[in-house]
């Protein structure tokens, strides 16, 4: 097959040949994929093989008498092809599409053809096939006129070289053409030929027994190639009388094939959007926490976050851990408590040494208001190992609005 012949814009495919270039071409696409992968680099066979199936399309058109704008009906499941295996990845949705390719592809295949050419390797138009199709001759060769019946212009043959007794025949070209204008000279040939097999073979050289033999395949060739045909026409009449219940046909399962694509896309999208509106209601009824503190007298400082009392002081070092949690009943016993002087004494729920040096100890809102009055009015309170003084803190707690609503 010559390249040339692809990219030929005037010429005509026949149906086996558009359907073995449309096959090929989605052949070398999914080879495409399986070397690039999935990805934008597709594109580019994509645009190299667009252009051969577009011409192709075009060519079968022209050889059954449609118009070129149906060239769209094989690109545009192509495109739809490439664009699925690139951004959307959906096997369901792929086949679909492919089954789309091939009903489109098989419509255009089983068009009658319109005019009398005659194809070579299916083609028919400027570029020349015959010489992709002709053997080499060889350099060192002897040629002969071999006898026609007939009277007959002499056609010639390769004769015998050191390497072999009888060569093929060179060019029967113009026979062929002759076979394929006229079936029934074709047939009077054949009875000829068997007429000469019983007259005696004196004169007449061996060789000319091998051509009678290639004569009578190409005709056999020829014949059974013509009898394939009315299939075809059986398959496009059966598509012409019933044309409306074949597009109802091809148009509910293509249908179905697409919905049941969509459908499978539609939950990944449904539990995306239920993530985003779960996050965004999550960020929308979080509360947000402020931290009002007092410094008081002795280095440390009370803080509220709600209703929550926090003490912290600076001091501690080492690692952050937690050194005391009421959850568990574990950690430093020291921390279990908060003792003031008058004995009185309060559980924190959790003690923290923080990555700053600071140890923070949280308490219950439940014992917030008892805790802030106590701070007020004692003189002293432990926790830790750490005994703070609270001379001055009344006023420190008066200053900050928070704290003085518990006094």
């Amino acid at each position: 097959m010559q390249i040339k012949s692809l990219f030929c814009v005037v010429g005509l495919d026949n149906s086996k040949r558009f359907s073995a270039i449309s096959s090929l071409i989605y052949l070398a696409l999914f080879i495409s994929v399986a070397l690039l992968g999935p990805s934008g680099l597709l594109y580019v066979p994509a645009l190299l093989l667009a252009p051969i199936l577009a011409l192709t399309s075009l060519r079968r058109l022209r050889d059954s008498g449609k118009p070129a704008l149906f060239t769209l009906v094989t690109l545009l499941p192509f495109i739809l092809v490439i664009i699925t295996l690139v951004h959307i990845q959906s096997m369901m949705l792929l086949l679909t599409f492919l089954l789309l390719a091939v009903l489109t592809i098989g419509y255009l295949a089983i068009q009658p053809a319109v005019s009398n050419a005659d194809y070579i390797q299916g083609y028919s138009g400027p570029v020349e096939m015959n010489e992709a199709a002709r053997p080499m001759r060889k350099d060192n060769h002897r040629s002969r006129v071999e006898p026609t019946l007939g009277g007959g212009e002499p056609s010639f043959s390769a004769d015998i070289d050191g390497r072999g007794e009888n060569a093929d025949v060179v060019d029967y070209s113009a026979d062929l053409q002759k076979s394929r204008a006229d079936n029934a000279a074709a047939s009077a040939e054949v009875e000829n030929k068997a007429q000469f097999d019983t007259q005696p073979r004196s004169n007449v050289e061996p060789t000319n027994n091998t051509y009678q033999q290639d004569r009578l395949a190409q005709h056999r060739r020829h014949r059974n190639s013509r009898q394939a045909q009315p299939a075809l026409d059986q398959l496009q009449l059966f598509i012409e009388a019933n044309k409306k219940g074949v597009l109802i046909g091809a148009g509910a399962i293509v249908g179905s094939m697409l919905l049941i694509s969509l459908w499978t896309l539609i939950p990944s999208s449904e539990q995306e959007d239920v993530n985003v509106g779960v996050a965004n209601e999550e960020v929308i009824t979080e509360p947000k926490v402020v931290r009002v503190s007092t410094a008081m007298p002795d280095d440390f400082s009370l803080a509220l976050e709600d209703d929550v009392l926090i003490m912290r002081w600076l001091g501690d070092s080492g690692a952050p851990a937690n050194l005391w949690s009421l959850a568990t009943a574990k950690g430093d016993r020291t921390c279990s408590r908060l003792r003031f002087n008058n004995g009185t004494e309060y559980r924190p729920i959790v003690v923290d040494l923080l990555a700053d040096t600071g140890t923070e100890a949280r308490f219950s809102p439940l014992d917030t208001e008892a805790i802030v009055i106590d701070m007020a009015r004692r003189g002293n309170v432990s926790l830790c190992g750490y005994n703070f003084s609270l001379k001055g803190s009344q006023a420190a707690l008066a200053k900050v609005a928070a704290f003085r609503d518990y006094l």
